[in-house]
């Protein structure tokens, strides 16, 4: 049986994302928040997949880039609410591309948040932050996040 993550531990959080650049800068964004979150990199949709069939804990979120080889963000996003439903673990999706038609797909899907990767570090820290944050709070936000800021 698949158990969420306790919440007297530290939230284990899942980035899923190819780009060794892109991982580097995800981990600096989340930086303020390593006593709050640990997180676990994945570079490829089929290890992710691979975990989460034997995994016996949920990370409570997962950072999923659309753009994956071998098994892309999609497919993940599939195989996530397939295998664990819609409200146990998070899915942020971040991606450089902010299509609506992408954006639509993937809330239908049942991703939590869509946040297209900016060009700014600064940008990106602040986005990451409010998804990190709404791990731990249930306060509604725009499933398109860059609504939030700007750019």
């Amino acid at each position: 049986m698949l158990l969420p993550q306790s919440s007297a531990s530290k939230s284990k959080i899942f980035l899923v994302d190819d780009d060794e650049d892109d991982r580097f800068l995800f981990l600096d964004a989340i930086n303020e928040y390593k006593s709050l979150v640990d997180c676990e990199q994945f570079t490829d949709g089929e290890m992710l997949m691979s975990i989460l069939s034997n995994a016996e804990t949920l990370p409570d979120a997962i950072f999923l880039d659309l753009n994956l080889p071998k098994c892309n963000g999609i497919e993940c996003l599939d195989y996530v609410r397939q295998r664990l439903g819609n409200h146990l673990t998070k899915v942020y999706i971040i991606s450089t591309s902010s299509s609506p038609r992408m954006i639509e797909t993937t809330k239908a899907k049942g991703a939590t948040l869509y946040i297209r990767k900016p060009d700014n570090f600064g940008t990106l820290k602040n986005l990451i932050g409010i998804a990190v944050q709404q791990i731990f709070a249930a306060k509604p936000l725009p499933f398109y996040l860059n609504e939030l800021v700007d750019e």
